[in-house]
């Protein structure tokens, strides 16, 4: 079995080109009989074994880590976090722009592209759609950062709009509320709508199964049936299942919270039930059943939503996710709008609109914006930071901006495979706009609404004299009356000016000293009395709750698929059991908490989606060039027969072994081939470019400077034989673009001098011309 497996892999080296499956394989069980599978297709099991057991014994190893080290595993997983941030925020902030260029170029030049048979009609209704696609994507981010304006307002993390001389308090809240939107904007969405769309094309148009192996099919073509293939899916799931992990921990302790307030009756700071009396300020009452903050509680509320979830993968997606996601949405508007009414209502719509307009104004600035200065920190440390001392913090970029990337990148498969699911039927700009402008849309009402909210409570309080560093100045109903308020200035009937002493209402709340957990219930409790109070916290709990139970049911259904070949209705046993995955593995993480660090472990796999989102990045370039080909190809723009190289990329071709010691021999040989020179004189040429290379780099041994070097020409090597593959592409009509030459020559060039060297020179001209109309690309 082992031996039949290892030749199936070399055998794709020779023979792995894309190409048009319509008649030999129209439809998916065609293309998932190819790939390593233990069971049958619509029995008691069907899995693959590779998929399968790496990503449970992954996601179980790290999870163990992370109960066994916690301290330590949040440090470790914190650096890695941070030195994505620190060596590819550029690299992040330019491909999000990269990719909603092609989003838009396709939404006016392929709108009409069915996602699906030409006849086929939409499953799901356009609210069920949005509710769905919305309640998976981001429903439980917007609740738990429902503060993030006001954080941003108040400096979290020190940002750069912190800076008095730059910023007065009203642009800064302008501009805090901007950020949200960015955050939460149209780049976010991005990866969702890329996933999504290439897997709709290619599974209803093309006949492939619904998996995350396939999105690569465009440039790798038939190496996704193997262990490359099976990589992608093992890298998709533990995004997906530390994402979900993770969001239910969080959220379990949001959920927690929430109870505890109901249990205490807690209303603007001060516990109602269940006191004795000799209480102090802030000190916490037994409540009806004693409840409190702890991980047992939170355990119970995981299994809780686990079993939920469960039941809602069993039921399917109509009766299952499709309801629920319904209700949910439903609840969500019905408390916005509430909250609209409640408040200042006319400025909200201002801010709504300034602020939006502010975003479009904004964007070409802030989407390519790395904090690139402030990161040098401090002029102290002398690494070339600001001498005036003005701007931000170090840090920020890596605990908002790039955090939101790395995110949004690692949730791509699991919400893009969801939305390929549910989007059958329908047009590629329909699915453009839905996925990605109207979600951004709702995502700029929802966080505006509470984003401008909030920061009008926090300048009440500011102004009051609330501080927030003590229980007296956090909250008014425990504030000094006397002395925590405002002096107005006022006129008489005849005009006559004179003062007033207003104190600050019970009902305002320096916010930003609260917990993140407890910032939404205190802001909602502002707007009426106890009972209302208590009327609001548990609508909203039904609303989290719900959306947590539509997140994990719709994660479970995907991560089912993707080890299962891509089998749109895998085998209920296997839904429990990723399903139960999921919560047990949020559970363990919980469980081995710390009472002084309760967060500790869960914060050690927060990073993980974060860290797995880099590989991600490269994948998801990828997808956007296979994106573009495939809507080509539907269109009749490019031949989908075209001639590629006859050897893949990562192959084992002697010359290619030859080519780690001695890549100058086999470029010399092929710059001969294609007409360029003598294969001495490329030889020598190649081989004088390895030499000073080599010699720069054996130098920075002394000094590291010359290392330095030795990379940059090790670069400059590359883009000469970059200028090779270009020049064999264009002699034999392969297909390709300059931009991919460069990559591979650069991160592949031993194998790339293997793929060029076994090329047949003598068949060029012999490929029809539909090929010529790709060599322009």
């Amino acid at each position: 079995m082992a031996m039949a497996l290892l030749r199936s892999e070399f055998n794709r080296l020779k023979d792995w080109a894309p190409r048009d499956h319509s008649q030999d394989k129209p439809k998916a069980e065609d293309h998932v009989k190819e790939m390593y599978s233990l069971g049958k297709i619509g029995g008691k099991f069907y899995f693959n074994p590779v998929v399968t057991f790496f990503s449970f014994g992954g996601v179980w190893a790290i999870v163990i880590w992370a109960m066994a080290a916690q301290g330590s595993a949040a440090r470790k997983t914190w650096d890695a976090q941070v030195w994505v941030t620190d060596i590819w925020a550029w690299l992040y902030m330019i491909t999000q722009n990269v990719w909603i260029v092609v989003l838009f170029y396709l939404l006016f030049k392929h709108y009409n592209l069915k996602l699906g048979k030409d006849d086929d009609k939409p499953e799901f209704s356009d609210g069920a759609y949005f509710a769905m696609l919305f309640s998976c994507g981001v429903a439980t981010g917007l609740w738990y950062f429902s503060a993030e304006a006001m954080w941003h307002y108040e400096g979290y993390g020190t940002p750069r709009w912190m800076d008095e001389k730059m910023f007065n308090m009203n642009t800064r809240a302008e501009h805090a509320v901007m950020v949200t939107f960015f955050h939460w904007g149209l780049h976010g969405w991005i990866p969702y709508t890329v996933v999504g769309a290439l897997i709709a094309i290619l599974s209803y148009r093309r006949g492939f199964p619904m998996s995350m192996r396939f999105t690569m099919y465009p440039l790798i073509g038939e190496m996704v049936y193997g262990i490359l293939g099976d990589m992608i899916e093992i890298l998709s799931i533990l995004c997906t299942i530390f994402g979900v992990c993770t969001s239910l921990g969080l959220g379990a302790m949001q959920i927690n919270k929430g109870m505890v307030r109901l249990d205490r009756g807690t209303y603007l700071g001060k516990d109602y039930i269940g006191c004795t009396g000799s209480e102090g300020p802030g000190d916490a009452c037994e409540g009806n059943t004693g409840m409190s903050e702890d991980k047992g509680v939170q355990i119970c509320i995981i299994i809780g939503i686990t079993l939920l979830a469960t039941a809602s993968v069993v039921m399917g997606l109509k009766k299952g996710i499709q309801v629920l996601s319904f209700v949910a949405f439903g609840l969500s508007v019905f408390i916005l709008i509430s909250i609209l009414f409640m408040d200042h209502t006319w400025y909200i719509l201002n801010v709504l609109t300034s602020s939006f307009g502010y975003y479009l104004w904004y964007l070409p600035k802030i989407s390519f914006h790395t904090d690139a200065w402030e990161e040098l920190g401090a002029a102290s440390l002398g690494q070339g930071g600001a001498p005036d001392g003005r701007g931000g913090a170090a840090g920020w970029m890596n605990g908002w901006t790039i955090f939101y990337w790395g995110w949004w990148i690692s949730w791509g498969p699991f919400v893009g495979t969801f939305l390929a699911r549910i989007s059958k039927g329908r047009k590629l700009g329909h699915f453009i706009i839905a996925t990605l402008i109207l979600p951004s849309i709702w995502s700029f009402v929802f966080l505006g609404i509470m984003g401008a909210a909030q920061i009008r409570m926090s300048n009440q309080a500011i102004s009051a004299g609330l501080d927030g560093t003590t229980i007296a100045t956090r909250y008014g109903s425990y504030a000094d009356k006397t002395a925590i308020g405002w002096t107005q200035s006022l006129e008489d009937d005849d005009g006559n000016p004179y003062t007033k002493w207003v104190p600050v209402p019970d009902s305002v709340t320096r916010l930003y000293w609260l917990g993140t957990e407890d910032v939404l219930f205190e802001h909602l409790s502002a707007y009426g009395g106890q009972g209302w109070a208590t009327f609001m916290t548990v609508i909203t709990l039904i609303c989290i709750v719900l959306y947590f139970i539509t997140s994990s049911d719709s994660a479970s259904f995907v991560v089912d698929i993707m080890a299962a070949n891509g089998v749109e209705e895998p085998p209920l046993l296997q839904k429990i059991f990723w399903a139960f995955t999921e919560g047990a593995a949020a559970c363990a993480l919980l469980a081995s908490a710390s009472e002084d660090n309760p967060k500790a472990a869960l914060n050690a796999v927060k990073a993980i989606p974060i860290i797995l989102g880099l590989p991600f990045t490269f994948l998801l370039f990828w997808m956007c060039q296979g994106l573009v080909i495939v809507c080509k190809e539907e269109a009749g723009e490019l031949f989908i027969g075209r001639r590629h190289f006859e050897t893949f990329l990562l192959n084992f071709e002697p010359v290619t072994f030859v080519s780690f010691p001695f890549p100058f021999l086999g470029l010399g040989v092929v710059a001969e081939k294609v007409g360029w020179c003598n294969k001495i004189v490329g030889i020598v040429l190649y081989g004088l470019a390895w030499l000073v290379m080599v010699v720069f780099l054996c130098l920075g041994a002394a000094d590291e400077a010359f290392a330095y070097m030795g990379a940059a020409m090790y670069f400059m090597l590359a883009l000469g034989a970059a200028a090779l593959r270009v020049a064999v592409r264009h002699k034999l009509q392969i297909s390709g673009d300059m931009v991919s030459d460069y990559m591979a020559c650069t991160f592949a060039l031993p194998g790339a001098i293997g793929q060029m060297y076994a090329e047949d020179f003598n068949k060029q001209g012999a490929w029809t011309k539909e090929v010529k109309a790709d060599i322009t690309m």
